[in-house]
């Protein structure tokens, strides 16, 4: 826990906020104790002091300099939070305020799943921030060390799996671990060494829209979690890359609130930017497009602190789109989990479409599960245009961006 005083004027005013929550089992509304919590700076993706675990009463509690942070929930039996591949809600802690960040954990549906734990060094001290995965083939799984380098791998299904550190200008030998049943594989150490490494370059092409420099980062390609020290800003709408360790990499592009969005046909139709380096140098190049402007509810697009809501189901509105037909609406919960609308996992199906520029929540009646007070939400809007030429008749032209659309429930 951090603490910090100050005093001015013999006035003692509060420079720093908290980060409180409590984390609950989503059927029975338990609290679940042991539940390992990891605070990260947002901005730079740096872990913020040791993990801690949730008390007896599910209850946690983090003491802050203001800014803007993200937390990691995990254990063994439930699935993380944020889940593989969704990219964390960011929490903004204000001096001499607290943060309600409370999450409810869903039982994972590895059965059996065992853990693996231990800790990445570097000439024999530990080292956080660094992504450890570990994997095969197909699937991968993740955490981030802490900051004396210890890390704790959840809900991995028995069998065997190589292990990895990930970090800017070092790389780690593969380590080779057996996961039992039900079973923690303890004391694994993953030991990095400052090698050689290779360059990812490229450059923005902008769609119908204005040039700007935008964020570019590399991304593990199984746990799409992002690779500490490999991500930069464009100059002139080129970007570099340097010190990319060995390996294989899903690249990303204006992540942050800009205005813009990687074009998403261009997803669709050239898969996702993936780029492979062997201490070589890489290009990769990226089509953009200007956002999709959402108006009410969202937060602002300069701050992440969600915008509060009383309405069970909201009226979701947005700017039109130019040469957009019509939408598709997507509703995630702080889990990750798609609650409304989205797409199907090939992109062939639109779940719930709309002409109008607004929509009001469940208004079909397909919605997966309703708001629940207390709970962070994500809205998201994708704009689409007929088109016979294309395999479905549509394809996306744009879609809103990431860290807007944040929202949270308060009745």
């Amino acid at each position: 826990m951090l603490v910090i005083m100050g005093c001015s004027n013999d006035t003692t005013k509060p420079i720093t906020g908290y980060l409180k929550g409590m984390v609950t089992n989503s059927v029975t509304s338990f609290p679940l104790s042991n539940v390992q919590v990891l605070i990260f700076n947002a901005n730079t993706n740096a872990p913020v002091g040791t993990a801690q675990k949730t008390g007896f009463d599910g209850r946690y509690s983090v003491e802050l300099p203001p800014g803007n942070y993200y937390a990691t929930f995990s254990k063994l039996g439930y699935d993380n939070i944020p889940p593989e591949g969704i990219s964390p809600l960011p929490l903004n802690v204000i001096a001499g305020r607290t943060t309600n960040y409370s999450v409810q954990m869903i039982v994972s549906n590895i059965v059996g799943g065992g853990s693996i734990s231990g800790r990445v060094t570097y000439m024999g001290s530990g080292l956080g921030g660094v992504l450890v995965t570990a994997g095969d083939t197909t699937k991968g799984y993740s955490s981030v060390t802490d900051g004396g380098g210890y890390f704790v791998i959840n809900n991995i299904p028995a069998g065997s799996y190589t292990m990895q550190g990930w970090y800017s200008g070092y790389e780690s030998t593969d380590t080779l671990v057996v996961v039992n049943t039900g079973a923690e594989t303890d004391n694994i150490r993953i030991i990095l060494t400052a090698g050689s490494a290779g360059t990812v370059t490229g450059k923005i092409t902008f769609l119908a829209t204005t040039n700007i420099e935008v964020d570019v980062a590399l991304v593990h390609p199984l746990t799409r979690h992002t690779i500490p020290g490999l991500s930069t800003m464009t100059v002139s709408q080129n970007y570099t890359l340097l010190n990319v360790p060995p390996g294989k990499y899903l690249a990303r592009a204006t992540y942050a609130n800009d205005g813009k969005v990687v074009d998403p046909d261009w997803i669709i139709k050239n898969g996702e930017p993936f780029v492979t380096v062997n201490r070589d140098t890489v290009v990769r190049d990226f089509s953009v497009t200007g956002a999709v402007e959402l108006l009410s509810p969202t937060n602002a697009p300069t701050s992440t602190q969600p915008f509060e809501i009383s309405d069970s189901l909201p009226l979701f509105i947005w700017v039109p789109y130019s040469s957009a037909d019509d939408y598709v609406i997507e509703v995630i919960n702080q889990n990750g989990r798609v609650i409304w609308g989205g797409f199907a996992s090939n992109w062939s199906v639109r779940n719930v479409v709309t002409t109008e520029t607004q929509i009001r929540f469940n208004s079909d009646t397909s919605a997966m599960e309703s708001l629940v007070r207390g709970m962070i939400y994500r809205w998201k809007i994708y704009a689409s245009k007929d088109d016979h030429r294309e395999p479905y008749g549509w394809k996306l032209i744009s879609a809103s961006e990431d860290q807007m659309g944040i929202i949270k429930f308060v009745r």
